[in-house]
């Protein structure tokens, strides 16, 4: 996986399963990914070593990896929106005819 599907992956992963960390796995999880934060810079905020914070880190990536591979909302949701932009294009094929106008009012609805 490449760097930025890797940083969106761990980013899905924190929206779908963020809630079930702890505060403070939540709280240095978005410092570190979300705002870019160092581990040093972190760690000072939060009194800890950096090492603590990469440790830390590593425990919260697992504990979402772990959620997925039991729930798979990520990768749900990945095909679910797949599936709408393969929509999209085979209504592009058919434009300007009332009942895909219709269709595509449909998909646009499910794609919010």
């Amino acid at each position: 996986m490449d760097l930025p599907a890797a940083r969106q992956h761990r980013n899905l992963l924190f929206d779908f399963y963020g809630a079930l960390l702890t505060e403070r796995q939540r709280e240095v999880f978005s410092m570190h990914h979300m705002e870019d934060c160092s581990l040093a810079e972190i760690g000072a905020g939060i009194g800890v070593t950096p090492q603590a914070v990469a440790d830390l880190l590593k425990r919260s990536l697992g504990r979402l990896n772990r959620y997925e591979a039991k729930l798979g909302l990520v990768a749900k949701y990945a095909a679910h929106r797949d599936t709408i932009n393969e929509l999209h294009n085979a209504l592009a094929e058919l434009e300007d005819s009332a009942p895909v106008t219709r269709i595509r009012e449909l998909v646009d609805t499910l794609s919010m």
